[in-house]
């Protein structure tokens, strides 16, 4: 397992650096049920090249964002996304002005195995922005973190649930093509979710009429327009809440909602908790 793990690692940065210059890069690592955790650190404006992981991994944004490119597509990254990296898949990695942290978990074959032999495939990658794997992956660094004798267990039940969610991610899919026009619908609202847009300007500038857009919306995201940009707000408040000391109230402004009031009602009824249970549970300390 060391081998595959150092020959992972000479993929992974690509990198003509000394040992030394990697070395600054890993905060920590350690191996507990299987599971290798490692925590990365890197600079603003890092880019990590082309390269493909032997093991299957998924990771978590613990702070800062970046870009991430693989076949033939990207997606952009901040904190509290998570990823998962089939094995093989070729991707880059390029980190904002800010540079970023991240906890990587790669996944030993015998896990593979497991799923295998649960009829579980996990062919692709795969990413999300909030929600249960978020809430489980923070969790789960916490625990490689602060490791005593009960983690083993606790961090198996949590890849299990992570993986499992990605699992019916991969079912619910929907079909690959995107037109054009609904893809700019979706970037105008991750562009703009906190200010108030209507349904016919979004329409309007995408080229499109207002019912085909709400329909075809629907359709391909499963909510409405509406429903997408508060999950966007939601997201961006659960962000700021682990990442900043912000106050409540600033932070339900900036995200967009009306006030705070608003803001706790409407991430209350999407996450399950107040802001604040949220904050306290899941701050980086």
């Amino acid at each position: 397992m060391a081998a595959i793990i150092k020959h992972l690692r000479a993929q992974y940065y690509d990198a003509p650096l000394p040992v030394q210059g990697l070395r600054q890069y890993h905060l920590s690592e350690q191996e507990i049920a299987g599971l290798w955790g490692t925590e990365t650190c890197h600079p603003p404006l890092f880019n990590i090249p082309r390269h493909a992981h032997d093991l299957a991994s998924f990771y978590l944004v613990l702070e800062g964002s970046l870009t991430e490119f693989y076949d033939r597509n990207r997606r952009d990254l901040r904190t509290c996304s998570v990823v998962f990296t089939p094995p093989g898949e070729i991707h880059s990695n390029a980190f904002h002005n800010a540079g970023g942290r991240c906890f990587l978990v790669e996944l030993t074959p015998h896990w593979t195995d497991r799923l295998a032999a649960s009829g579980i495939k996990l062919e692709r990658s795969l990413d999300t922005n909030n929600g249960e794997p978020t809430r489980l992956a923070t969790k789960l660094y916490k625990e490689f973190r602060y490791a005593d004798k009960a983690s083993a267990l606790s961090i198996e039940g949590l890849a299990l649930e992570i993986l499992a969610a990605f699992a019916r991610q991969t079912e619910n899919a929907p079909a690959v093509y995107l037109p054009a026009w609904l893809r700019a619908a979706k970037d105008l609202l991750h562009d703009r979710f906190s200010e108030t847009i209507r349904l016919d300007e979004i329409a309007e500038q995408v080229g499109v009429h207002p019912a085909h857009l709400a329909r075809a919306f629907r359709q391909r995201y499963g909510c409405s327009l509406g429903e997408y940009q508060r999950r966007l707000r939601v997201e961006d408040a659960s962000r700021q809440l682990v990442a900043t000391k912000r106050s409540l109230a600033d932070i339900a402004l900036a995200a967009g909602f009306a006030d705070q009031a608003h803001f706790s009602r409407v991430f209350k009824e999407r996450t399950g908790m107040t802001p604040a249970k949220f904050r306290a549970a899941f701050a980086m300390s």
